[in-house]
């Protein structure tokens, strides 16, 4: 058996880590048979696509598109009249078909995210070259409430996270293969980064965080040149590399807009979301996959999207049913949303079924306090001198916990109001980190691949999916009672409610 293990490590740890993530996020996706938070908006948008009806939206197209293949593939509502859903852009739970499933709508983000997880387990095992250790570690975003539920809706994050994690692997695969075996980093290496990073954006703009990747690959690429300070060398590389990165990014997002637009060939009554009357004549002229009628399609898209976003009201803890938090409370997990609450009466008791965006404690404070050691060690260094025990290892833990604060330094400029799913792109930044961080304290003892070491890190991998099943009852919508709600009611900060 022990032969066994070794020999087929690297396919047996993918496979069970697949089986696991498609069982945790597939289960009970279509549940509720309803919607809740922006499903109101995105099912609405996904329509459209299907229907060609010209629409605009606060975010780039991508994951609406995904959205409505999903649904045209495998919604089962053929028989179903949707024509409502194209008259509004926040459709209601009495607008919606009361037989109408939502099976089709959140596929897409149902099966990226749960495939997604596999780059994160490729991110580690290439870094650690330890299957035994990026194994354990991917537990923490298989098994984390908040990413489950959100992803298992038909939300843009877990469509979202799928490029992120692919990026970010294809960086980490690139950036290994120089470091460990010197193989040079071509131009279309950051090509290919740069296709990644635009399909990101083109889901949500918070992916441009990733454009730091380019910053990165760059540093890896000509690190003996600054290091000497050969400054022409560096600057004829950067001539080169910056468009060959950058072109393809604009390339995808552009291209996306572009089919946005062209199958944008139908207006709604006088839904016009502002657009020029140049722009609804090339429409009405059935003119949409022309060039011109892209440029000016593009120019009102953007226009239409910098005014919602300028529109969006500041975040007021003072309003009642305020679901906004500042990002400075994130990392501790406030505050979490009741996304959807059912309320029934079992034998003379009141059961509830409540959709709460909580996260998995377990993994969250593990993430902060990951970011914590690995700030702590970075000034050390850099600050007080301190020696470094593997510099690779250092690296690496530079670049993730630099991706973390970056983002969160970004999005404390942001003055509208933010909620706690925005937390969820430096939630993975940081268990990646987290897992480089244990790789880093323990370091000798993960080369020798210690049979205790891999134990620890096999019970925390067990504390994270217990953690998990205790709060799935807010994950997948399973009935409880006020007392059983209350025993998961750990931290006032959460504030969570309980539906009497």
């Amino acid at each position: 058996m022990k032969t066994f293990l070794k020999t087929y490590a690297r396919f047996l740890y993918p496979a069970v880590i697949l089986v696991l993530s498609f069982g945790v996020y597939f289960t009970y996706y279509g549940s509720p048979q309803a919607m809740f938070w922006d499903e109101n908006y995105h099912v609405a948008s996904a329509q459209k696509h299907i229907d060609g009806v010209m629409y605009m939206e606060p975010h780039p197209p991508l994951g609406k598109m995904l959205m409505a293949v999903g649904e045209v593939l495998f919604g089962g509502n053929g028989n179903v009249d949707k024509s409502k859903l194209n008259e509004t852009d926040y459709l209601n739970g009495d607008q919606a078909p009361p037989q109408m499933t939502y099976k089709g709508f959140r596929w897409p983000s149902v099966v990226m995210m749960a495939i997604s997880v596999l780059f994160f387990y490729g991110i580690l095992r290439c870094i650690t070259q330890r299957e035994w250790l990026a194994a354990a570690f991917t537990s923490l975003v298989i098994f984390d409430n908040a990413l489950v539920i959100h992803s298992r809706a038909a939300m843009l994050e877990g469509i979202q996270m799928f490029f992120i994690l692919a990026a970010l692997y294809y960086f980490v695969r690139v950036a290994t293969d120089h470091i460990h075996e010197g193989k040079k980093i071509l131009l279309r290496h950051y090509a290919i980064l740069g296709v990644l990073i635009g399909l990101s954006i083109s889901v949500k703009v918070n992916g441009m965080i990733l454009v730091l990747l380019f910053v990165m690959l760059y540093g890896v690429d000509q690190w003996q040149a600054i290091k000497q300070w050969q400054w022409l060398p560096l600057a004829q590389r950067l001539a080169v590399t910056v468009p060959s990165g950058v072109v393809p990014l604009l390339l995808v997002f552009f291209g996306v807009f572009y089919i946005h637009i062209g199958m944008g060939s139908t207006i709604m009554k006088d839904r016009t979301y502002k657009a020029s009357p140049e722009y609804l004549a090339q429409i009405r002229a059935g003119n949409t996959w022309a060039p011109g009628t892209f440029m000016i399609g593009m120019r009102d898209n953007w226009k239409y999207m910098s005014e919602y976003a300028d529109g969006v009201p500041r975040l007021d803890v003072c309003k009642s049913g305020e679901n906004g938090s500042y990002a400075m409370n994130w990392p501790l997990g406030k505050k979490t949303i009741s996304y959807r609450w059912d309320k029934n009466t079992v034998d003379g008791k009141t059961v509830v079924k409540y959709k709460y965006l909580t996260g998995n404690p377990v993994v969250w404070f593990s993430v902060l306090a990951g970011i914590i050691l690995s700030s702590g060690l970075i000034i050390g260094r850099f600050i007080y001198g301190n020696a470094i025990k593997d510099e690779r290892l250092f690296f690496w833990i530079c670049a993730f916990t630099g991706l973390y604060l970056s983002y969160m330094i970004a999005i404390l400029q942001i003055e509208r109001v933010m909620y706690l799913y925005h937390y969820l792109v430096p939630l993975v930044f940081g268990a990646i980190n987290l897992a480089l961080i244990f790789n880093y304290v323990f370091r000798d003892e993960v080369i020798a691949n210690n049979r205790h070491t891999i134990i620890n890190a096999s019970l925390f991998a067990l504390l994270v999916i217990g953690v998990f099943a205790f709060f799935s009852p807010f994950t997948y919508g399973f009935g409880l009672t006020e007392d059983q709600f209350e025993l998961r009611n750990w931290f006032s900060f959460w504030q969570l409610q309980v539906v009497r």
